[in-house]
């Protein structure tokens, strides 16, 4: 199983990555990290439209060669400080270049959904209220949704100014819940089973009408 850690904060061994490193410990795969900062300036999309017709983004900087790594994972890792209540500004930036997916799916008809993708969210934050994840929860699922990523859960450590993120015990405890329901998930895609389970903002009521079907 091939995992793919996107890195949005600017501290490689800040708060953000020692709970992204406790949850890929306990994933059996090989693990990949890309941290976000090391390829800047990653431009935001322009809304240039020019990839309703070309699968190729006309900015020239390293979101191509990011898109084909995302491509080629099976585990798609987002990590990313919450900032003013959203992910990091480059991460957001980068995601925003998701576009060319979502043309593919609707506009340009190159792609299409297979749901053999997992998606897990790893959040930190020195705020003191646990709701505000809720917002970026909501707004993550839609890229993993254009990654063809369904969700299989999130780590959210909050408090991490005065508490540690490896400190916090239900962070952790969300670690290993979650890195065994990633394994579960490999396990199954490995063997060829049904692993197009998860949550998606877009998708997954209607997935499941059907599969019910």
């Amino acid at each position: 199983m091939k995992v793919l850690v996107l890195n949005g904060s600017p501290k490689k061994s800040g708060q953000t990555m020692l709970l992204t490193k406790e949850l890929t410990a306990s994933i059996h795969g090989d693990v990949e990290i890309i941290h976000i900062y090391d390829y800047m300036p990653l431009k935001p999309c322009l809304g240039c439209q020019a990839c309703k017709k070309e699968r190729v983004c006309v900015q020239e900087d390293y979101f191509q060669q990011i898109l084909e790594q995302i491509e080629a994972a099976d585990c798609i890792i987002l990590a990313s400080p919450i900032w003013f209540g959203n992910v990091s500004g480059p991460m957001m930036s980068f995601l925003s270049r998701l576009n060319i997916l979502r043309n593919g799916y609707e506009v340009r008809r190159d792609k299409q959904h297979t749901w053999q993708k997992a998606g897990i969210l790893v959040l930190t934050t020195g705020a003191r209220w646990k709701s505000m994840a809720k917002s970026v929860e909501a707004t993550v699922e839609f890229y993993f949704h254009e990654m063809d990523a369904l969700m299989l859960g999130g780590i959210y450590a909050n408090k991490t100014d005065i508490l540690s993120s490896v400190e916090n015990k239900y962070a952790m405890q969300q670690c290993k819940h979650i890195a065994n329901i990633v394994n579960a998930w490999g396990k199954d895609k490995a063997a060829g089973e049904d692993c197009a389970y998860g949550y998606s903002s877009w998708n997954y009521m209607e997935y499941d009408r059907n599969r019910i079907a």
